[in-house]
């Protein structure tokens, strides 16, 4: 599915993750496999534990780094779509 910054994100209930000083790290059943997340990452895996539009997370992110909002929603566009592609993401 494509994601827009109207579509609603969620991390798959039921993961496995543990967290290693500021990163944190996902085991995914799908492809019996870790993810590894920095901390900006961990920071938008922490974001979608419940239903969020893409659209909000963004503002949120940009607010919090204090960035350039349209490079923050590519970069974030693309780490959903990573995540997505990988089984990690519910997208409604």
């Amino acid at each position: 599915m494509l994601l827009t910054s109207h579509s609603i994100v969620k991390r798959n209930s039921g993961l496995m993750s543990t967290r290693i000083d500021k990163d944190i790290f996902v085991l995914n059943p799908i492809r019996d496999n870790y993810i590894g997340l920095d901390e900006t990452g961990r920071r938008v895996w922490d974001l979608i534990e419940i239903p969020v539009t893409v659209d909000r997370l963004c503002r949120q992110l940009t607010q919090e780094y204090r960035g350039d909002q349209q490079q923050i929603s590519a970069d974030l566009i693309a780490f959903l779509d990573e995540l997505n592609i990988e089984g990690l993401l519910e997208v409604e």
